[in-house]
């Protein structure tokens, strides 16, 4: 459970990919960062969705995650709502190819100017 704990990137993905995401969360662990995955995070029995406006606050960067399942309906939710906040703060959004896309995917607009 994440409870109110300070988080360095959130793993936003589309759950078709989320085997080669959980990867690199477990890899982001072993370097000492704080990754926030829903299967590691959310608390049984409570919407996601609130759990996520809970915890937003507590989140310092987001890694958006495209993969073979491309960007999945919820996952274009998360990225419109860490859009706003991370504008708002200042604070990175992080397009990420995996190795598994089946071709160069069309980033929204938002992240075109993103490195």
């Amino acid at each position: 459970m994440s409870g109110d704990r300070k988080f360095d990137v959130f793993l936003c993905h589309n759950s078709k990919d989320k085997p080669a995401v959980k990867e690199i969360g477990e890899q982001l662990k072993g370097k000492g960062l704080n990754p926030w995955l829903d299967e590691w995070n959310l608390r049984p029995g409570f919407s996601w969705q609130q759990e996520l406006e809970r915890q937003i606050k507590n989140i310092k960067a987001t890694a958006v995650f495209v993969g073979k399942g491309g960007i999945g309906p919820w996952q274009e939710l998360e990225i419109e709502a860490y859009r706003r906040k991370f504008v708002k703060l200042k604070c990175p959004v992080i397009p990420v190819i995996l190795s598994c896309a089946k071709k160069e995917p069309e980033w929204p607009m938002f992240s075109e100017g993103n490195t």
